[in-house]
């Protein structure tokens, strides 16, 4: 996990011991503002333990991160030159340079399940119901799970999440979150819970238990934690309603998947269909939720008045009419798209392709997320490098957006400072990661591609080298 090898601890800048700095050598960089074609060079400097003298590199522990300055950036200096501000040199001149990355909507919880493959002729719900019967629900099982989605995510190149902290058997824990705090990650742990018919009997019990748990939460933590009612098709919308009141009165940030299915339009539209009958089955179908289902409503309509209380980061919004669009941008709401995610459950058959450049254009800000590695393609690592580059394949996006989306727009929509994922003189970093340009170069045949265009065209993993 760790470069400590390549990087020894030499003499530090200050003398003191207290910091290094390491000149990383590249073959370009980029990030959601330019392009500098290389040879390049990044000096980067990191405070160490002093008692421990740790090297500069990925630091083992979530109080050793987030402290990587960006001295200089510039040419490459030829061998021969003795370069007096760099303690040691990290060779990746066959690689483009790029800031850290922050998914914004994952589901660590769920990494232990693994990659699996979708029966095309079984719908959305038949799928959830795997999920429920498989998905870890004792307290050793999600954090070996939320460890290795960790694990994966730092070998895609994220510095930043935003996880879905599941309701094992349908009921809210914090475990996750406990998890997720353990690792050098930040960005927010968003807490699930559901809620369909449940405040008739229980009030908002559910809810304020956890509002109650999170609030104890230690204050700038690295990794905060937020509210997330499920979804549109389980959770009431006077639990929306109070869900967004809470969130507003403490200051969490809140999250909610929504217009990502068929089977979401239909129940939210008519209450019936495939979502109602698993409802019934489960027992948790009430006849007093027609009061606020059944109108011929699109889910974003129903979600307006939500929305309009507080700014929401919407998972998925596969769905989205024009007046979907205007909603979204009138309420300041985020979309965190997930390409593969989409792909996955054949969305585009059922909606149309993905509006999230109308979404841009619109002003909404949009986004990359993975959703579980369950529907991913990569079994190696959890990254929206991967999701930017089938956009980039498949739509006219350009690199520079699809950089601004998996970086400083998921930041944004994280409530972090996205200046922390541009690469500036001077300024801090929340991680750099290398990705291998030359192949990219040959599949195209093309030399000297501008490097956002090498990182979105490179099939090669990414390497985070500095968080």
């Amino acid at each position: 996990m760790t470069n400590n090898a390549s990087i020894p601890p030499s003499g530090s800048l200050s003398g003191q011991g207290s910091t290094r700095v390491v000149r990383i050598d590249a073959a370009g960089l980029a990030d959601a503002d330019r392009s500098i074609p290389g040879p390049v060079s990044v000096w980067v400097e990191r405070p160490v333990d002093p008692g421990t003298g740790e090297p500069l590199g990925m630091p083992s522990r979530p109080h050793d991160a987030g402290h990587c300055l960006v001295r200089r950036i510039g040419p490459t200096p030829p061998p021969s030159d003795s370069d007096r501000l760099a303690d040691a040199v990290l060779d990746r001149a066959n690689c483009v340079l790029i800031p850290g990355l922050v998914n914004a909507h994952c589901h660590f919880d769920l990494t232990s399940l693994g990659p699996r493959p979708r029966d095309p002729d079984a719908g959305f719900v038949e799928w959830i119901r795997m999920i429920i019967a498989e998905r870890p629900t004792e307290t050793e099982a999600i954090r070996l799970s939320v460890a290795e989605g960790v694990r994966l995510s730092l070998a895609g190149g994220v510095v930043a999440v935003g996880d879905i902290i599941g309701a094992a058997n349908g009921v809210p824990t914090t475990v996750g979150l406990s998890a997720l705090a353990e690792s050098v990650l930040e960005g927010v742990g968003f807490v699930e819970y559901f809620g369909i018919a449940v405040h008739k009997v229980e009030g908002f019990s559910v809810l304020h238990d956890v509002a109650h748990e999170i609030a104890a939460w230690p204050a700038g933590a690295r990794v905060r934690p937020g509210l997330h009612p499920h979804a549109p098709n389980t959770v009431s919308l006077p639990y929306y309603e109070e869900s967004a009141r809470i969130a507003n009165r403490d200051g969490f940030p809140i999250s909610t998947h929504l217009a990502e299915t068929p089977e979401e339009r239909r129940f939210i539209a008519t209450a019936d269909g495939p979502q109602r009958d698993l409802l019934d089955q489960m027992g948790l179908w009430d006849e007093s939720e027609r009061a606020y289902l059944g109108f011929g409503r699109h889910p974003v309509a129903h979600l307006a008045h939500v929305l309009a209380q507080r700014a929401f980061l919407c998972a998925h919004v596969n769905d989205a009419d024009d007046a979907a669009i205007r909603t979204l941008a009138d309420t300041g709401a985020s979309v965190a798209y997930c390409p593969r995610a989409s792909d996955y459950f054949d969305a585009a058959e059922h909606f149309g392709p993905h509006r999230f450049r109308d979404m841009l254009d619109a002003g909404v800000n949009v986004c990359l997320g993975t959703d579980s590695i369950v529907n991913l393609d990569t079994a190696d690592r959890i990254s929206p490098l991967d999701d930017a580059r089938l956009l980039a394949r498949t739509t006219d996006a350009g690199a520079r957006t699809l950089l601004a989306m998996m970086t400083t727009r998921g930041a944004a929509a994280l409530g972090l400072d996205a200046d922390r994922y541009r690469l500036r003189e001077g300024e801090a970093i929340a991680g750099l990661v290398a990705v291998p340009a030359e192949e990219a170069e040959r599949e195209n045949g093309v030399r000297d591609m501008d490097p956002a265009d090498a990182v979105l065209g490179s099939p090669g993993a990414p390497e985070l080298l500095l968080c």
